[in-house]
């Protein structure tokens, strides 16, 4: 490997001298040639809106959502639109309530804590020929999807089918869900980092490799625009929660995975954690060392509705209890061994990965950043993060 294709940042003068060598003398050492390491620099819910999305109507935005309710109440449409417009506040001057608050043991609560004690609105579902995702069931049925990018058909994404009805889910790349974009642009600076890392013995042709996603323990680096820097270095989280290894293949610069468990821990405000069940993933590796594709399989479904009730309707821009029932209807698989009910989804991820050094606590490089660019891109390492390169 030319030390000109590589790109560091790290932090402390010993760690890059003792992290310099160990790359130039061709680490990290594994049965591998070669491990290359990523950063994930951006990941949320695969949208496609279209013309033939939602042919039965759409939720709309929160605001649709907020006049529903107030005309389900006994207000014209035209005093729930004035209503809204004046904060809350009737032509006479009265506050109105315009959330729906359930009660329990007479406490009114949040719908998204207790959905069930709503009922259920039944939301406009999407449909149309095209949604990102995968066919995780090995079926072409009549209501399943084809992936626009890879043209594979049968693609069961349920997770899309629940959300992409409402205004905030209506868009297609590069423009993101607005609630999703919001939480990870705040999670970024807070949440430590996911990795991903690539071993095989030629990554720059075809063959057998293997991918392996970890937690960093320090939070991503970002880039003088405000995106994630490239060429920074992650120090693993050895904790295995977040630690998951696949096989999988390299063709024509696309890489796929053999199906399996994936799990890794986010933060609250973002997804608690992101786990899935027959995991498929599939991504272009790009020229510049970064790549881009798509991750999915069997997402518990109430790990996204928790995601959503945390943010709570004002941000996640949903009708809560429309998408609780919407999701538990829907739901495809990992059925519950007693009740039979599914426990999971079908749903597909956006996923983007920059280049980037991954180093152990001991200091020991074990995947290399590999891209176009200067040698030295700048510190990376968090400075309540200690390394000991002896």
């Amino acid at each position: 490997m030319h030390p000109r294709n590589l790109r560091v940042g790290l932090a402390g003068a010993g760690f890059l001298a003792s992290a310099l060598a160990l790359v130039l003398a061709g680490a990290p050492t594994s049965a591998f040639a070669e491990t290359r390491g990523y950063v994930i620099s951006m990941v949320h819910t695969a949208t496609y809106a279209n013309t033939d999305t939602c042919p039965d109507g759409y939720n709309g935005s929160l605001a649709d959502l907020k006049v529903r309710r107030l005309v389900r109440r006994g207000f014209s449409e035209e005093e729930a639109v004035a209503i809204l417009a004046n904060g809350g506040v009737d032509r006479d001057g009265n506050r109105v309530a315009i959330a729906e608050l359930p009660e329990l043991d007479g406490i009114r609560v949040n719908p998204g804590n207790v959905p069930v004690l709503v009922s259920d609105p039944r939301i406009h579902t999407a449909y149309g020929r095209f949604a990102y995702g995968f066919n995780l069931n090995g079926r072409v049925e009549p209501d399943a999807f084809e992936n626009p990018d890879s043209g594979e058909r049968g693609v069961d994404n349920q997770m899309w089918r629940a959300l992409g009805c409402f205004e905030v889910y209506q868009v297609r790349r590069p423009v993101r869900p607005y609630n999703e974009d919001i939480a990870w642009d705040t999670a970024l600076d807070a949440m430590p980092a996911w990795l991903m890392s690539i071993s095989g013995d030629d990554l720059d042709g075809d063959g057998e490799v293997t991918v392996t996603f970890d937690r960093a323990l320090n939070v991503a680096m970002r880039d003088a625009r405000g995106g994630v820097l490239s060429g920074a270095t992650y120090v693993v989280d050895p904790d295995p929660r977040s630690h998951s290894v696949f096989q999988g293949r390299i063709d024509d610069g696309v890489l796929t995975i053999e199906p399996g468990d994936f799990s890794i821990q986010g933060e609250s405000q973002f997804y608690a954690i992101l786990r899935f069940t027959g995991t498929r993933l599939w991504m272009r590796m790009a020229e510049d060392g970064s790549a881009s594709g798509i991750i999915g399989g069997y997402q518990p479904w109430r790990d996204y509705f928790h995601y959503l009730a945390i943010r709570g309707e004002e941000n996640a821009q949903v009708d809560l209890a429309g998408v609780y029932y919407a999701l538990r209807r829907l739901a495809d698989g990992v059925p519950h061994p007693e009740t039979g009910e599914n426990t999971a989804i079908s749903a597909a991820y956006f996923l983007e990965a920059v280049p980037a050094f991954h180093a152990t606590l001991s200091g020991e490089v074990v995947a290399a950043s590999v891209g176009p660019g200067p040698l030295l891109s700048g510190p990376a390492v968090q400075e309540n993060v200690t390394l000991d390169p002896e």
